[in-house]
């Protein structure tokens, strides 16, 4: 039976609203439902949205660079069969027959008593606004029993709303470190060019600042000894005519050291009063993009082999580069590691990536002589520094912790045990 058919953005995860960058699909166009109508972008991520149906596109009814949320109608799709039980199940919260209107307008009245509830706390049960002005209280997150309303009888007005913003960052630039350059006109000296940053790199920018400011940041740095481990790396390779990296080795011995060393995967709570010791290990993987660095993470690493580690590292660092993660592939993470050991250098800093409370860094491995039972022999050293938030981790722990990594790195029998197990 055919219909035309509404079609929602369907749940989003944490994220609230994210931008339309690219329309996949045209009016007419016989599509498929796994095939993608438009392409959404987070701070971090995009995600393409299919269509969920079967059929021809009728309307599409957002453009790029709309700003959209969960439940906002995307799609008008003549629908050239009955879906099947599952397909009815997996879209029965995403779809809306325009022949029912009722059921769009209960779902808008649930929406706005959800929206009261959120705004209007204890006392704000004599909160006199309109609609238009408690929808600009919701986005900017005011609860309008804070504001006073200049109108009739103390009716708030949207001057009232943009006046307790402005009041709010007077009061928050006074209080805490901003982030400022100074303005000058470097064209007085040469030609430039200016070039726009992206959105990524602006919440990067942000996150990065935020996270040096708020954390008191110490780094630890060491060198590790992992002659041996490259040299069993080799050999397992081509036994099992595999190319597996050092990086996945490196991340099997860090979840080992965070085991015995649990306060590196613990977070502090928001009221900065308790801390959340976590039982499972989420391990982030900093990836270089032409976006900037963006860190995804490998869920309950303790539990996979080497040879799953490395695979999934590959496919992160791929669906990174075609900004194609998911959201849930950027969240829950709890401990990072950055690499820069294919590209260079020797030591470095990483920030933190709250609320984690470590850090790891790798640097290029390099030659170092040594003397061991009176014969000067080659060592293979991996320069490692590790980020830590002092709040929580002392020295004493860290230096601990680093020493117990060099350790794990040398643990010959674990890598041979844990290369390729179910």
């Amino acid at each position: 039976m055919q219909g035309l058919t509404t079609v929602n953005i369907p749940d989003l995860g944490e994220v609230e609203e994210v931008e339309v960058i690219e329309i996949c699909a045209e009016i007419g166009q016989q599509v498929g439902s796994e095939d993608s109508i438009i392409i959404l972008e987070t701070d971090k991520a995009a995600m393409e949205i299919p269509a969920s149906l079967n059929g021809i596109v009728k309307s599409i009814l957002v453009k790029e660079g709309d700003i959209v949320k969960e439940g906002v109608p995307f799609l008008e799709i003549e629908v050239e069969s009955s879906p099947n039980a599952t397909e009815q199940k997996n879209i029965k919260d995403d779809v809306v027959e325009i022949s029912q209107p009722e059921v769009t307008e209960t779902k808008l009245k649930s929406e706005e008593r959800q929206v009261t509830k959120n705004i209007e706390h204890s006392s704000s049960s004599s909160v006199h606004s309109g609609p238009a002005t408690r929808k600009l209280a919701r986005e900017f997150g005011i609860n309008l029993s804070e504001v006073n309303g200049s109108g009739p009888k103390g009716r708030i007005l949207k001057e009232d709303l943009h006046a307790y913003v402005s009041n709010k960052l007077k009061s928050s630039t006074q209080g805490s470190i901003q982030s400022t350059q100074p303005d000058i006109d470097f064209s007085k000296w040469g030609e430039i060019q200016i070039e726009k940053l992206s959105k990524f790199q602006k919440t990067s920018l942000k996150n990065l600042h935020n996270s040096w400011i708020s954390i008191p940041h110490v780094t630890q740095h060491d060198d590790a000894d992992i002659t041996e481990l490259l040299s069993l790396r080799n050999k397992l390779n081509k036994e099992h005519e595999l190319k597996i990296s050092p990086l996945a080795f490196i991340i099997k011995a860090t979840v080992e050291t965070l085991k015995l060393y649990p306060v590196m995967n613990t977070s502090l709570n928001k009221d900065l009063d308790e801390l959340v010791q976590k039982n499972y290990f989420n391990i982030g993987i900093a990836i270089d993009t032409p976006d900037g660095l963006i860190v995804p993470n490998i869920k309950n690493v303790d539990s996979k082999s080497i040879f799953q580690i490395s695979n999934e590292v590959n496919e992160l660092a791929s669906l990174a580069k075609t900004r194609k993660l998911k959201v849930e592939q950027l969240k829950g993470a709890t401990f990072t590691i950055s690499s820069l050991s294919g590209i260079g250098g020797k030591y470095f800093t990483p920030i933190i990536n709250p609320p984690e409370v470590g850090i790891l860094g790798l640097s290029k491995t390099y030659d170092s002589l040594s003397m061991i039972d009176e014969n000067i022999i080659t060592l293979k050293q991996l320069p490692i520094s590790l980020s830590y938030d002092h709040r929580v981790i002392n020295g004493a722990y860290a230096a601990k912790f680093i020493v117990e990594l060099g350790n794990q790195l040398k643990q010959i029998d674990l890598f041979i045990r844990t290369f390729k197990e179910s």
